[in-house]
C-alpha cells in the first residue's frame, strides 16, 4: 500500500506546472463551491467522499507550482548573474589584448565579417576561444587552413565602440585561410 502511495506521489510531482496548475483549480473548485453547484455537477457524493483527498491534492498542487517558479525566477537570476560577470570579465580582456591576438580581432572588424578561419592548435586562437572572445563555429575544416571561428556578440559590438583597442604596433589582420588559385 505505502509502495503505491509513493509512486503515484513520484508520478504527480513529475506533472507540467500547467497541468499541476489545473489540477490545483479543479481540486478548489470541488473543495471551495456551493453544495447546490456540486449537486448540479453530480459531484456532491464525490466531494464528500474524497474530500482529503482533494485537499492534500490542492495543497500539494499549489506548493509544487509556487516552488517551480521559485527555482524558475532564481535561475534566471541566476543566469543574469553569469551574463553580466562574463560580459565584464569579457570585456576586461579585450582591454588587454596582445599584439597577435588584436591581428586576429582586427580581421573580423576590418572586413566586417563575424567569421573567420582559423588553426585549432594555436594558442593564441585557443586562449581567445578560452575568454569567449572567439568561438570554434564550425566542426569541417582542416590542419592546413584550420575551423571557422564567429566572434562574441560582446565583443564585436565592443570592439565596433571601441576600436581603439585594436591599434597596436602593426596593422596586420589575421587569418588562417589560404587564398586558392585554380
Amino acid at each position: 500500500m505505502f509502495v503505491e502511495i509513493a509512486k503515484t506521489f513520484l508520478e504527480f510531482m513529475k506533472l507540467a506546472p500547467r497541468l499541476l496548475v489545473a489540477l490545483a483549480l479543479a481540486a478548489g473548485v470541488m473543495l471551495f463551491a456551493s453544495d447546490q453547484l456540486m449537486k448540479r455537477l453530480g459531484l456532491s457524493d464525490f466531494v464528500l467522499k474524497y474530500r482529503s483527498v482533494l485537499g492534500v491534492t490542492l495543497v500539494v498542487s499549489v506548493a509544487l507550482v509556487v516552488t517551480y517558479i521559485a527555482v524558475s525566477l532564481l535561475g534566471s537570476i541566476k543566469n543574469r548573474w553569469h551574463q553580466r560577470r562574463f560580459r565584464k570579465q569579457l570585456i576586461e580582456r579585450l582591454h588587454d589584448l596582445t599584439e597577435n591576438e588584436k591581428q586576429i580581432l582586427r580581421y573580423y572588424i576590418a572586413n566586417n565579417t563575424r567569421a573567420n578561419r582559423l588553426r585549432i592548435e594555436d594558442g593564441v586562437v585557443q586562449g581567445l576561444v578560452s575568454k569567449g572572445i572567439i568561438y570554434q563555429s564550425a566542426a569541417m575544416g582542416n590542419l592546413l587552413e584550420g575551423f571557422d571561428h564567429n566572434i562574441s556578440e560582446v565583443a564585436w559590438d565592443y570592439l565596433h565602440s571601441h576600436p581603439g583597442l585594436l591599434k597596436g604596433s602593426t596593422d596586420f589582420r589575421r587569418t588562417d585561410k589560404r587564398n586558392r588559385h585554380y
